[in-house]
């Protein structure tokens, strides 16, 4: 139970370093966050599947922030349209480029399944959030 809760703070600080980075605008479309006044909710995404902890919470590169419905749900997890889902996950790869979604295929491949140290997770990400 323990390792649920701080996992869940965990994604909470990954989400927020994420939102914080893009400067709380889509990084897609650039439409603006509640955060700073806009009208959208917005959400952190994970570029490539997050298979381990190492790959879900440390890697900030992994992520971009979209607004939660429109690009998030009904883009890039869109189940039931895997054209527009694909249409989103080649926005996403033209905006951060090849090189960096490259570099995080090969990181999913290489990344060890081994237990991560979630407490020192959690201090990187405070770090992190607070630079």
């Amino acid at each position: 139970m323990k390792d649920r809760a701080t996992k869940k703070q965990l994604e909470e600080l990954w989400k927020e370093i994420i939102k914080e980075r893009a400067g709380y605008k889509s990084e897609l479309s650039g439409v603006e966050g509640k955060q700073i006044g806009g009208t959208a909710i917005l959400t952190a995404h994970h570029i490539v599947g997050k298979q381990t902890d190492a790959l879900r919470f440390l890697e900030l590169d992994n992520g971009i922030c979209l607004e939660n419905g429109r690009e998030h749900i009904f883009g890039c997890h869109n189940r039931y349209d895997i054209v527009k889902a694909k249409y989103y996950q080649d926005l996403i790869i033209k905006k951060i480029g090849k090189k960096r979604y490259e570099k995080l295929l090969v990181m999913r491949k290489q990344i060890s399944k081994k237990k991560t140290d979630l407490m020192a997770a959690k201090i990187y990400l405070e770090q992190e959030l607070n630079k």
